[in-house]
């Protein structure tokens, strides 16, 4: 009788660690298609340009990820106005940099008076319909003249605002799509 026991609790554990072992490759994989076909928005280059008491920052905004980005929105905190793009694809056959023109005059908020906290907050969602943030961080550096300030964009370091669906969610977002949308 101790016999039949002990092959039942191995042939249990046997079976019991194969389907753990496929489960855990099925999670993994479906995990790694859904971050594959997710977008990443960047900010990869800044240029700035100074015209009397006007300055004038050209970011380049560029999908890193490998999925289209869509509804995307850059604003500054400070500025009055935004950049907005439709589509944003990644490297490929549609891919292009798209650059923004940000016009601060003198008498621009951000520029006159001093702030806490700055942003530069880009904004967009994925073919789900889920929301990306990211979120660069601005200063104030003292211009020494009129007007007081100049921003100071930090591209290095983005805070990130990302979803975290399940792993249902993920599996159903992959199966309602189809490979070539």
């Amino acid at each position: 009788m101790d016999w039949l026991l002990l092959i039942g609790l191995v042939a249990v554990l046997i079976v019991g660690g194969t389907a753990s072992f496929f489960l855990y490759a099925f999670v993994v994989r479906t995990r790694k298609e859904f971050r594959a076909t997710q977008p990443d928005l960047r900010i990869t280059n800044l240029s700035a340009m100074n015209s009397g008491n006007v300055l004038t920052l050209y970011p380049e905004l560029e999908n890193m990820g490998l999925g289209v980005a869509y509804d995307c929105v850059m604003h500054l905190g400070g500025w009055e106005g935004n950049f907005a793009v439709k589509k944003v694809y990644p490297r490929g056959p549609r891919y292009e940099k798209h650059v923004a023109s940000i016009v601060l005059g003198p008498d621009a908020p951000i520029r006159g008076k001093p702030m806490n906290i700055g942003y530069l907050r880009v904004s967009y969602r994925d073919r789900w319909g889920q929301k990306y943030e990211c979120w660069y961080p601005v200063a104030q550096v003292s211009s020494g003249g009129i007007p007081p300030y100049n921003p100071q964009i930090d591209l290095e370091h983005p805070d990130l605002t990302e979803p975290h669906p399940s792993f249902w969610e993920m599996r159903n977002f992959l199966r309602s799509t189809s490979p070539y949308d």
